[in-house]
């Protein structure tokens, strides 16, 4: 069994503070094989917010994988969102803004949906899904997982907030690509993507941010096996405490992904 620890949307600049040393105790407990954090590490990409996403990221006590989100790309700096929107990221959070993580139970694969034009709605391209391919041409018998920010279907109320995804579907298929982990929504979901059902979509809400929805500060721990997925769902308590309270097991079928 392997565990991934899926954290997303901490928006330092606008998170509760008192939660940080729970949710590092809360992964420490777990003891993952990887850390992912899907984006928004920032609420408004500034030296500062990056200073302290890139503090929590190196407290993790395990590898981490993180990927930017829309909120990461600065958006009253016009001449850095336009000119070099990256800057900020790669002096804090590292070089590399599609990272890949290998061990000899998975192939983690990152892809940046950040689109510094649009700022909001993300944008996946189809050199991007051939990448996605290639990185997965080796993995063998191991787990292939997605990392974006964006998610590639949102709920049905939802506005699409992928331009590509519909494209992007049957590559990423063809790729092997078995679990998709996401953020951008603030909650907490898992489901087969519809029509592209071998796909899992298993959507993070905000670990840290005081801008919650309905499912408050969350996060999830998957532990892969040979047939399937368990998802633990853990929210934080009135004392800031992250408890598990709900699990869920996904089984891998020939048909696609049966929850």
């Amino acid at each position: 069994m392997r565990r991934i620890v899926h954290l997303s949307d901490p928006h330092f600049g606008a998170e509760e503070p008192r939660l940080v040393p729970h949710l590092l105790a809360a992964v420490a407990a777990l003891a993952p094989d990887l850390v992912v954090m899907s984006g928004d590490l920032t609420q408004r990409a500034r030296p500062e917010q990056f200073e302290a996403a890139a503090r929590f990221l190196a407290a993790c006590p395990a590898p981490v994988l993180a990927i930017a989100g829309n909120h990461d790309v600065p958006l009253y700096d016009l001449r850095l969102r336009f000119g070099d929107p990256w800057r900020r990221w790669r002096q804090s959070v590292g070089r590399d803004l599609e990272p890949v993580f290998e061990n000899d139970a998975l192939v983690v694969v990152a892809v940046n949906t950040a689109n510094p034009l649009a700022w909001k709605d993300g944008k996946i391209t189809g050199r991007q899904v051939e990448r996605v391919a290639r990185c997965f041409a080796e993995a063998g018998a191991r787990r292939r997982v997605l990392v974006m920010h964006h998610p590639l279907q949102g709920p049905p109320a939802e506005p699409p907030a992928l331009v590509g995804a519909g494209d992007a579907l049957a590559g990423l298929v063809e790729a092997g690509t078995e679990v998709v982990l996401s953020g951008h929504l603030h909650a907490t979901y898992v489901t087969p993507l519809t029509g592209a059902e071998r796909i899992l979509s298993v959507q993070a809400g905000t670990c840290l941010s005081w801008r919650v929805r309905g499912d408050g500060n969350a996060f999830n721990a998957l532990d892969f096996d040979t047939d399937g997925v368990v998802l633990t769902h853990h929210r934080a308590g009135a004392d800031g405490r992250f408890a598990a309270d709900a699990a869920i097991r996904m089984e891998r079928r020939a048909s696609g992904w049966q929850v």
